[in-house]
């Protein structure tokens, strides 16, 4: 008969010292990664996002770089969402 053998433990320091992981979950997207998510042109997510809430950093009147917060594009993703029968 063999005697039992005892699991012994190691602690890992690395992950007891390493920060938190920061949220994986995008907060943004742009205008570019809209059109891919959604498969559909840039110019069907400007028409899908018209009266939404959107982050924009050019002046007034001006083409900037737009940013869509994840709660837009969920509400608009529910907002379009077929039902497979």
């Amino acid at each position: 008969m063999q005697p039992a053998t005892k699991l012994v433990e190691i602690p890992n320091r690395e992950a007891e010292s390493a920060p938190p992981p920061t949220s994986a979950v995008q907060q943004f997207f742009s205008i570019p990664e809209l059109a891919e998510r959604w498969r559909c042109s840039r110019g069907s997510v400007y028409n899908r996002i018209r009266g939404q809430l959107v982050v924009d950093f050019a002046a007034k009147g001006r083409k900037g770089h737009k940013l869509i917060p994840v709660h837009v594009v969920l509400k608009i993703e529910r907002e379009h969402l077929r039902v497979l029968r």
